[in-house]
């Protein structure tokens, strides 16, 4: 006859050993993703705090006073190039200039158009001017035309000259900010999506682990309650499974030690299981830092620095729009 004793004495200390070992390990594993969930979740914080000061630093930016600067400058240079030739169509005139990406390319070629109409309308008031001078020269007599005056000679004015440079200076600088910030945003564009790639999925919350907490569950009052509960057996005796029997074996004092040990170490196990399972990063954190990896977030005016980008206006270097090229 078997010995009833020693075969539920070996399989609860055999099925103890192996709940012990799987069970320090996956407590361990747990820990150490809780840590590493802590670090990310306070990581992420920092990078929406990093990400908001961006849009703050865009925001307080005197871009628009920046493409004031910027497109008279080009519309000085656009007249000196329709004083050579002004039958092309405004596009023909952007891809020679240079206006800021950050502006529209709608708004540009507008600016060329209506920088045409004015000289078109200048010229032919000029012609209609020299006309009508003429028309009253001939009117009148040598001796009358004599006594005209001549007009006093252009004298440059120096502060002119002094305010000019330092509005070239305030714009230099500005343009200076705006490359900072633009280098900013793309940096911190790429630091969000290599933090994204590393929580999407929630690694810190593995299924693996809880499946195997639940075998470890089941394994315990399995392999070490369920046999404990035969011992003391009769010597060469037969064991019988009842389950009428299991009330009376509860409230023995076999019973209740052995419901105590199997709730203080269910509670155990249901506490990690519960903290793994909640080592999830939420979708309103993911969303929120999704919408930092679009430079668009950072400022209605890098939307259109990245349309120009997309739409091909740095054509005329057949080069991408780096940060510095606003």
């Amino acid at each position: 006859m078997m010995d009833w004793n020693w075969f539920f004495g070996a399989l609860a200390q055999s099925a103890a050993a192996i709940v012990g070992i799987f069970g320090a390990f996956i407590i361990t594993k747990i820990l150490t993703n809780q840590s590493a969930y802590s670090q990310k979740s306070n990581r992420a914080k920092e990078l929406l705090a990093e990400s908001r000061r961006i849009v703050d630093s865009a925001n307080d930016l005197s871009i628009e006073w920046y493409l004031e600067r910027r497109i008279a400058d080009e519309v000085g240079d656009l007249n000196e190039i329709l004083e050579r030739d002004d039958s092309q169509a405004p596009e023909v005139y952007y891809d020679q200039l240079h206006f800021p990406y950050l502006l529209e390319r709608k708004r540009a070629l507008e600016i060329i158009a209506n920088a045409k109409e004015l000289r078109r309308r200048r010229i032919a008031h000029k012609e209609e001017k020299k006309r009508r001078e003429a028309e009253e020269r001939s009117k009148v007599g040598p001796f009358h035309q004599s006594l005209h005056l001549q007009p006093f000679p252009h004298v440059p004015d120096p502060m002119a000259r002094i305010t000019s440079a330092h509005v070239q200076n305030q714009t230099e600088r500005e343009r200076e900010a705006i490359d900072t910030v633009v280098r900013d945003a793309r940096h911190q564009i790429r630091v969000v999506n290599d933090f994204l790639d590393s929580i999407r999925g929630n690694p810190e919350s593995s299924p693996q682990i809880t499946h195997t907490l639940l075998l470890v569950t089941v394994l315990f009052f399995a392999g070490v309650v369920y046999p404990l509960s035969f011992l003391p057996a009769t010597p060469n005796g037969m064991i019988e499974l009842s389950l009428s029997a299991f009330w009376p074996l509860l409230f023995s004092l076999k019973g209740a030690l052995l419901a105590v040990v199997a709730a203080v170490f269910t509670a155990v196990l249901l506490m990690f299981f519960w903290l793994n399972i909640s080592l999830r990063y939420s979708e309103e954190l993911i969303e929120d830092l999704s919408q930092f990896t679009d430079l668009r977030r950072y400022s209605a005016y890098f939307e259109v620095m990245e349309t120009n980008e997309r739409a091909g206006a740095a054509a005329h270097n057949g080069q991408k729009i780096a940060a510095g090229d606003v």
